[in-house]
Order: C-alpha cells, then sequence, then structure tokens
C-alpha cells in the first residue's frame, strides 16, 4: 500500500511540474512575440554645434530599452545613448534591440549663433490732444540720458502729424488708449513709464542674431536707401520693416500730468521720431527664404520721395527686423539720411 501511495505521488508530482514548465515556456514565447517595433527620441531636434543630445528608445509595450538598445548616427554606432556633434549638418539616427530596428530621426546642427550690437524700439501711440501723453515722452527723455541705444518711433493719431496707417497699426498691437508704449513689439511699458526705464533698457542685454546697416542718399527730393541685414542664425522667417521719421516738428501738446513744469498745455512742444511713412508692410515685408541661411547678407533697394512740407534735415530712417512667426524686433537701427553704416558684429 505504502509502495502504491508513492508511486501515485510521484506521477502527480511529476505531472505538476510538467505544467509548470509548459507555463513558462508559453509566456516566455509570448512575451517575445509582442515586440513588433522599436520607436526612437531625443532630447531635441536641433542643436548648435558642440551640444550633446540623449537619446532614448521605447518598444511597442512601452518597456523602455534606452540601455538595452544601440544607437547610431549616420549608421555609426554611438557609446551609449548620448552623442557629442562636433560638426555642422543634419544626421539621421536610429536604434536598435535585439531584432528590432527603429525609423531613422533627423537631427540638425547648426553653427555657433553670430552676435550682433543690439538696440531695442519703443513705439510710442500718441497725440497733441492726449493730456497725459507727456508722461511717455518725458520716459522717452529718461531713457534716452541712460543710453544711446533706443530707437523710438512716436505713431501719431488725431493730430496734424497723424500716421496714414495708423488705425491698421493700433489694431496690429492691440492699442485702445493713450499714451501706450511698446517694447520691440511684445511687450507694453508699464505705467508709470519714467519709473520703470529699466524695462526698456534690460532688453539690451539681449541677444540679437541680426544685424542691419542703413546707407542712404539725397538727390533733390529723392531719398534713395540701401539696406542691408546679416543673418547670424538660422531662422524659418525673418520680416524686414522701414520707416521714416522726422524730428523737431513743433505743436502744442495738451498735458494732464506734472512733468515739463506742470503746464496745461505745453506751447512749442518739440515732437521727435514722428512717424512718417513706411516704405514696407506695417508689419513688415517678408525676407525670401532664399537669403535666409546662416551669414548671409540680404540687400535690399528703396527709394522715396520726400514731401515739400517735410523738412528734408530732420528726416530719419528707422529699420528693424522682426521674426516672421511674431511681430518680435530682434533687432534695430536708425540712421539720419546720408549715413553710411556698416553691420555691427561683435
Amino acid at each position: 500500500m505504502l509502495k502504491k501511495y508513492s508511486s501515485f505521488f510521484y506521477l502527480f508530482l511529476l505531472a505538476l511540474l510538467s505544467c509548470s514548465g509548459d507555463d513558462n515556456g508559453s509566456d516566455d514565447t509570448t512575451s517575445s512575440s509582442k515586440l513588433t517595433s522599436l520607436t526612437i527620441s531625443s532630447s531635441v531636434d536641433k542643436a548648435i554645434v558642440g551640444e550633446s543630445i540623449f537619446f532614448s528608445a521605447l518598444d511597442n509595450t512601452g518597456a523602455v530599452r534606452t540601455y538595452e538598445a544601440k544607437f547610431y548616427v549616420n549608421n555609426n554606432e554611438i557609446s551609449g545613448n548620448t552623442y557629442l556633434f562636433d560638426e555642422i549638418g543634419t544626421f539621421e539616427v536610429y536604434a536598435t534591440y535585439e531584432n528590432l530596428t527603429s525609423s531613422k530621426i533627423e537631427i540638425t546642427i547648426t553653427p555657433i549663433p553670430i552676435e550682433f550690437k543690439k538696440r531695442v524700439l519703443v513705439e510710442d501711440y500718441t497725440g497733441t490732444w492726449c493730456g497725459w501723453c507727456p508722461r511717455i515722452s518725458y520716459a522717452i527723455e529718461k531713457l534716452e540720458e541712460q543710453t544711446d541705444d533706443a530707437v523710438i518711433v512716436a505713431a501719431h493719431q488725431g493730430d496734424p502729424m497723424q500716421f496714414s496707417r495708423i488705425t491698421a497699426l493700433m489694431n496690429a498691437f492691440g492699442v485702445t488708449g493713450f499714451p501706450t508704449g511698446i517694447i520691440n513689439r511684445t511687450a507694453n511699458w508699464n505705467y508709470p513709464q519714467p519709473n520703470n526705464i529699466s524695462q526698456v533698457t534690460l532688453q539690451l542685454y539681449e541677444p540679437a542674431n541680426v544685424g542691419l546697416a542703413i546707407n542712404s542718399s539725397m538727390d533733390g527730393n529723392n531719398l534713395s536707401i540701401n539696406m542691408k541685414v546679416k543673418i547670424g542664425s538660422n531662422y524659418n522667417s525673418l520680416r524686414l520693416v522701414v520707416y521714416i521719421v522726422e524730428d523737431n516738428l513743433i505743436y502744442d501738446q495738451q498735458n494732464y500730468t506734472s512733468y515739463y513744469g506742470g503746464a496745461s498745455v505745453l506751447r512749442n512742444f518739440k515732437h521727435h521720431n514722428v512717424l512718417r511713412a513706411s516704405l514696407t508692410n506695417i508689419l513688415g515685408d517678408q525676407i525670401p527664404n532664399g537669403n535666409l541661411g546662416f551669414g548671409n547678407v540680404y540687400e535690399r533697394e528703396f527709394s522715396y520721395s520726400i514731401p515739400s512740407n517735410y523738412k528734408k534735415s530732420n528726416i530719419k530712417i528707422v529699420s528693424f527686423v522682426t521674426t516672421g512667426e511674431s511681430t518680435e524686433v530682434i533687432n534695430i537701427r536708425g540712421a539720419k539720411v546720408g549715413d553710411q553704416q556698416s553691420i555691427e558684429q561683435n
């Protein structure tokens, strides 16, 4: 009887072990068959030469395979999952794990950007009827005491100096009240502006990867302008704006402020940087894509017939470049008629 039970127990144990082995084998086969694809990703897809990029890999089950996978840059296996790109160009990267190979991704490596002397644009929305507008006029005077690198454009509305396209300009930047000061077409100058000069000057510490030069000459009333724009980084889109402004226009100015002695009317007030004309779209003309390459210099000629009621000696040219995707000013330059400028590369 004992022998019979021992035999039965042996057969039961053998069957149990056999079932257990079949389950394990079945799970391994199922797990392996589930792996059908591998996906590679990168920390960035664009970088500057000399920078490192990190790569990772996931299989189709969501499992991380980064530290088991092999990574290849232009078909050459790299060590680990980090690669320092020391050449400029476009590179193909893929990963492998076991018998899986990911699709290729592209990494673009660009040169170290060229930096240029930086200036800042302040647009002053104003009018002689506006009693609070001397506040920004005064702030601009304080600003110009601190820096020569602020370029001012005064866009007038509702007075003899009104810019012909003022409504379109106001609509473009959401100007609903006067005065309004806008810095580099991205930020309102905070009230009270005379106490917030640093909001403008801090912009001068931002890098400028576009440089400009304005050269001009006068023949009678005909103003000829040669614009040069040097591209110091890779941009998808850029716009060029060219304005004509005039200084020393004399008109009485309403004044509700305590500035300029607090008089209710500022008699024979000198208005400077008055926007007279735009030789481009007010938001800028597109710089052709073929001219956007790193290190390229884009040139364009403009001509302008100065009206007889403008004083030629007071005329200035203002030009700036904005990103095509937004209205942000990358860099700006101003010039008097007859100036011959070179691009100011740092």
